[in-house]
């Protein structure tokens, strides 16, 4: 879609920090150019090489029959078992496919065996600590000065120390890039991506990364910054990070982008995009915020499309939820934009940039405001297979211990909280739609096309696929809207997922079997970081509410939508298409 009419003048922001997209009967609902060269140009862990260690991913489906195939179904739970925490003493060499080498994410707990208590949440006298947004922290010297030296110190640790700079690193690496194998299914990788244990087992990892520092420097109330891209002024990279002259600045990297220093970020980068021109940065800060608008609006009562489709034990799929397909935009716009993408681009290395902990703070964030939308605290599942789910960290107390989501889901319970801000995207809709129509139309907006349905055959995704599908039930009531939502399913698509993937989807309203040329309102999208995710030909889900888009669109009574896929990166191919209605969760 083109954002031309969007160049004209600024959005209007608002202060108000919540909407409500219920229905008006609604109940129960609430529910520089400078190149920065490093001293080493690659990991010395690539030189690894342990051949007779890889995993044949060929006996996944086999040894997990027909589990693997159940991807219609993921509410529902075909296999219930909550994952277990892996079995340290089984850490092997990791696949960062990118490379031809094996490398090594272990933790150095050495081959004593290791004893593992169960988490506690922290004493009620502790202080709360107060995350704030990086671009607030940037005239605040005394906090910089705290900040740098905590990961000053823990850069000077031993390199066997798991406090470690890149001790902590590592962490990331093992489980996601198959160090471990589940628990009972040796022929399944632990992996905390593409699923509902994305925002439980980041959680966690900040809260430890940030309690450690805190006690490297003796301050129990230290938090560390987010980076606050939810809001225009805070949609290019943080200063503090990228000054590289500074003798006293950890917080530098040199393996990112040296072209998005002071550029502004669109949440539809892809590798290779140009940056947007000094005339176009108004409307892709306007289509940031709509983006980030719908994210919440289409599921606010669909945690799964929020959040992630549910793995249990055993269980072999891709599912990222809204929030972690967004997540992957600053891990792209951040790194180097050549193989094997490091740092923030690849999984094995991403967490060695300072800069990884405050994005994921900014997306543990936005999960904890999702959740203060919801306006309850029943958890987003009630299932047992994700609140009792479990991973293994290394805690501020230098013990391995236990951690269950169920004891991560109130940011309270575990001592911190964001520091409030506008969310002017919140109620950017009108804005958005008001700007549009008072735009002219383009050639493209007149000229229409004919289109036809997808078929039964996969396609691959080299060009553009514009596809008739048909509604499940046209004009809704809005009674009926509070019961269900309304979904774009596209499942079992696949990638190679060792290199970078990604589409974005479209949807417009035909007219008599015709459609604009112009792609319509944007929809959603899926984004992969390149990284080891199962087997190659691993069966994909993306699941995109359009409920409001269809009302903004104006296709209550269309019996078909023109769904369209774009390619944005990687070798895509879909097997198909769908719309249909989903249960809205009652809270």
């Amino acid at each position: 879609m083109s954002l031309s009419f969007l160049a004209t003048t600024s959005p209007t922001l608002t202060n108000s920090s919540s909407f409500d997209l219920r229905p008006s009967s609604s109940k129960a609902q609430v529910s520089i150019r400078r190149q920065i060269s490093c001293t080493s140009s690659k990991p010395k862990d690539q030189n690894e090489n342990v051949a007779n260690d890889l995993i044949d991913r060929r006996n996944v489906l086999i040894g997990l029959g027909g589990v693997c195939g159940a991807t219609a179904t993921f509410g529902n739970m075909a296999v219930g078992a909550p994952i277990q925490p892996p079995d340290l003493s089984t850490c092997r060499l990791a696949n960062d496919l990118q490379l031809t080498n094996r490398v090594d994410c272990c933790p150095p707990y050495g081959s004593t065996p290791v004893t593992i208590t169960d988490f506690k949440l922290p004493d009620a006298s502790e202080p709360m600590r107060i995350r704030r947004s990086v671009e607030a922290l940037e005239t605040d010297p005394k906090y910089l000065a705290k900040f740098r030296e905590a990961i000053t110190k823990m850069r000077a640790l031993p390199a066997d120390d798991p406090w470690n700079f890149m001790q902590q690193a590592q962490i990331h690496c093992a489980y996601c890039n198959d160090a471990y194998s589940q628990v009972g299914f040796p022929a399944v990788n632990l992996q905390l991506h593409g699923s509902w244990h994305f925002g439980p087992w980041h959680r966690y990892y900040l809260y430890f990364w940030e309690r450690i520092l805190g006690k490297l420097i003796g301050d129990p109330s230290f938090a560390i910054p987010y980076w606050n891209y939810d809001q225009p002024s805070g949609m290019r990279f943080p200063s503090i990070y990228r000054d590289p002259f500074s003798s006293q600045n950890s917080l530098f990297n040199c393996n990112r982008n040296p072209d998005h220093m002071a550029s502004l970020m669109s949440y539809r980068y892809a590798f290779g995009d140009p940056n947007p021109l000094p005339e176009e940065e108004e409307a892709v800060i306007l289509a940031n915020q709509k983006q980030l608008h719908d994210i919440f609006a289409e599921n606010l009562f669909n945690p799964e499309n929020f959040l992630g489709q549910p793995l249990s034990e055993g269980q072999v799929r891709n599912g990222p939820g809204a929030l972690e397909n967004l997540h992957a935009i600053p891990h792209r716009w951040a790194s180097q934009v050549y193989r094997p993408y490091w740092d923030m681009g690849n999984f094995h290395t991403a967490a060695r940039d300072p800069i990884f902990y405050a994005h994921h703070a900014q997306i543990d964030r936005l999960w904890s405001l999702y959740k203060d939308q919801r306006g309850t605290t029943t958890p987003e599942f009630d299932q047992p297979d994700w609140l009792e789910s479990s991973y293994i960290f290394y805690d501020e107390n230098r013990n391995v211990v236990r951690c269950k989501v169920k004891d991560c889901l109130s940011t309270s319970a575990l001592k911190y909280t964001y520091q409030t801000e506008d969310r002017a995207w919140l109620n950017i809709r009108r804005t958005y739609f008001n700007k549009k129509r008072a735009a002219p139309r383009s050639a493209a907006q007149d000229e229409m096309v004919a289109v036809s349905e997808f078929g039964t055959t996969p396609r691959v995704l080299d060009t553009t696929i514009r596809a008739l599908v048909p509604r499940p039930k046209v004009s809704r009531t809005k009674d009926e809207k509070e019961e269900e939502s309304e979904v774009i399913f596209i499942d079992d698509f696949t990638f190679d997922s060792s290199d970078t993937a990604g589409f974005e989807v479209y949807i417009a309203r035909p007219e008599e079997g015709l459609v604009s040329a112009d792609l319509g309102e944007f929809a959603g999208s899926f984004v992969h970081i390149p990284h080891s995710h199962g087997q190659s030909d691993q069966k994909n889900i993306l699941h995109i509410g359009i409920t409001y888009l269809l009302e903004d669109i104006q296709a209550e009574a269309s019996e078909q939508l023109v769904v369209s896929l774009v390619p944005r990166s990687g070798v895509v191919t879909i097997a198909g298409i769908s719309i249909e209605r989903v249960s809205r969760q009652v809270v």
